[in-house]
């Protein structure tokens, strides 16, 4: 395929030359339907006056039966009228004049196309109606024929629609081709209006790409030409010879300028006050100009930030590559000296002291801390190297209750509140029951670690739709806002007995479950985790054995 390689300039020309013809058609074409179905009505209303005049002059000879002059008016009717047909019926609805000779005589009952004339008859009222026949479509006007109020008879005039909209057509053609010359005039205006315009705007533009490639090969010592560019110091009368601007271009862009007799700091922080100034819009003119000092601006601020970028480089990637080995060398190594040294100074207690009761003391501190250094050393190897979930299905709700139950007796030690409110209709569903025990265990600790005597803690399920909630809510001591978007990351801990993990497992456990987990929290009111999961997706996950 060949690259496109129309300019600015002609896509716009061709751009306006559409916009302009796709208007100027649905105008003509509005203007000809217009016209149309008002030649239509006028045609109508006419032929209806006809059929009225007909009905008024066919009174006196139908009332003395003057076959003769009732033939004449409809013979001559049809002569200055585009009619299919005109007739005259009396009262029986017996056909007296009609334009077609072989049908005097007949009554309309007798023919299926004017079968309808005989209730207008009946009825002494004017009837206009469309039917089809041999000769096409035909629109029929039939006006009642009275004196005073005794109906004498019915005047009709049939019109074939064909021979209606060939003649509207023919007088249509003309006012097309008025159209379609004003469309070429405004076309050929268009089009020669927009190339000048596009031309206007393009130049600069044009110029603005040419420095755009010079910094694209690697050129940062480029500025795009603005000749309306305007000198502070001259437009505003200015004779502070002492100011970084003065006999300088783009007072915008420098640093510490005296305008409006205060000290202007660097380009980020006056720029705003400069775009209200007189010298930069009549120096940037209009939106296009105005990208120019724009860009302009930008490479001069690209330049001066390569250069620090080049110092901070290799510092930044030293420190990126050692960041994460540090901090989990610091986290493993501070929660590893604790035990350790309960370990150590129990064993030398030990060594010096064998009474019974002591040594039993002793050796639950030495388990206890063994545990716990088992704990983070369990964490840190399934965190780094997790085991593949196994699903079986099971109630959500009994995993939520055997999980309470583990922190229940703490949380009555120490007076605080554990509330359990499930839904007993969500159905029975596939889940790694491990994982997804830790996973509230966790949140559970946390939030004893956060809840203070007399505080409650309420875990909940419910189903919403096809998605499943679990909520573990606190009234502890909150999270700050600046603490929030960490949490979830790895080794990342505001204790100081912890390894940062347990929410970054809790994270992981739930998107294996193909669930999220969110967290809303304030200062001094609490904290509420809410963990939601797609039910439809964990049936489809077990089934297919995913």
């Amino acid at each position: 395929m060949r690259p496109n390689r129309l300019n600015l300039g002609f896509k716009f020309s061709i751009a306006a030359a559409v916009i302009i013809g796709i208007t100027m058609l649905a105008v003509a074409t509005l203007v000809v339907q217009y016209q149309r179905e008002s030649l239509r009505q006028n045609t109508a209303a006419s032929n209806l006056a006809m059929a009225r005049n007909l009905a008024h002059d066919a009174a006196e000879p139908l009332l003395v039966f003057d076959p003769l002059r009732l033939d004449e008016l409809v013979n001559t009717l049809h002569g200055i009228a585009p009619a299919a047909f005109v007739l005259i019926a009396d009262s029986s609805g017996t056909i007296v004049a009609h334009t077609k000779r072989s049908s005097l005589g007949l009554t309309v009952a007798d023919q299926q196309e004017l079968r309808g004339l005989s209730d207008a008859i009946a009825a002494g009222k004017e009837l206009v109606r469309e039917y089809s026949s041999g000769d096409g479509l035909i629109k029929e006007f039939s006006v009642p024929i009275t004196v005073g109020n005794k109906v004498l008879g019915i005047a009709t005039i049939g019109t074939a629609l064909s021979t209606v909209d060939a003649a509207i057509e023919e007088r249509l053609q003309s006012l097309k081709q008025y159209l379609f010359m004003i469309i070429g005039i405004m076309l050929a205006g268009g089009i020669g209006g927009a190339i000048a315009v596009s031309n206007y705007l393009t130049k600069p533009l044009r110029r603005l790409k040419d420095r755009m490639v010079d910094v694209q090969t690697g050129n940062l010592e480029v500025e795009a030409d603005n000749p309306r560019i305007v000198r502070c110091w001259e437009r505003l009368g200015c004779d502070k010879r002492d100011c970084p601007s003065y006999g300088k271009l783009r007072c915008w862009a420098i640093a510490g300028t005296f305008c409006h007799d205060t000290v202007q700091g660097a380009f980020a922080q006056k720029i705003g006050d400069c775009r209200k100034c007189v010298v930069y819009r009549e120096s940037c003119g209009d939106e296009i100009r105005e990208l120019v000092e724009v860009f302009n601006q930008m490479v001069k601020d690209l330049r001066f930030n390569l250069q620090e970028l080049k110092k901070a480089d290799a510092e930044k990637a030293r420190l990126e590559r050692l960041s994460a080995l540090g901090e989990m060398a610091a986290t493993v190594a501070h929660e590893t000296k604790n035990p350790l040294n309960s370990i150590r100074v129990a064993t030398s207690y030990l060594k010096k002291n064998f009474h019974g009761e002591i040594l039993a003391e002793f050796l639950t501190i030495i388990e206890e801390e063994v545990m716990r250094l088992n704990d983070i050393t369990s964490n840190f190897l399934g965190f780094s190297k997790p085991a593949p979930l196994v699903f079986k299905p099971g109630d959500i709700n009994a995993i939520v209750r055997q999980t309470v139950e583990l922190i229940r007796q703490e949380a009555t030690d120490r007076n605080i509140e554990v509330i359990l409110v499930t839904d007993e209709h969500v159905p029975v569903m596939p889940w790694d029951h491990s994982a997804m025990k830790q996973a509230l265990l966790n949140l559970l600790l946390n939030a004893l670690d956060a809840s203070r005597e007399g505080d409650a803690i309420t875990i909940s399920t419910e189903t919403a739709g096809d998605r499943l909630r679990i909520s573990v809510q606190d009234t502890g001591a909150g999270i700050a806002k600046e603490i929030l978007a960490h949490i979830f990351k790895p080794f990342y801990t505001t204790k100081t007995r912890g390894s940062g993990l347990g929410l970054a497992i809790v994270d992981r456990i739930v998107k294996e479950h193909k669930g999220s987990i969110a967290v809303q929290s304030e200062t001094g009111k609490g904290t509420q985790f809410t963990i939601e999961l797609p039910m439809h997706d964990h049936a489809h996950a077990y089934h297919t054995g995913r």
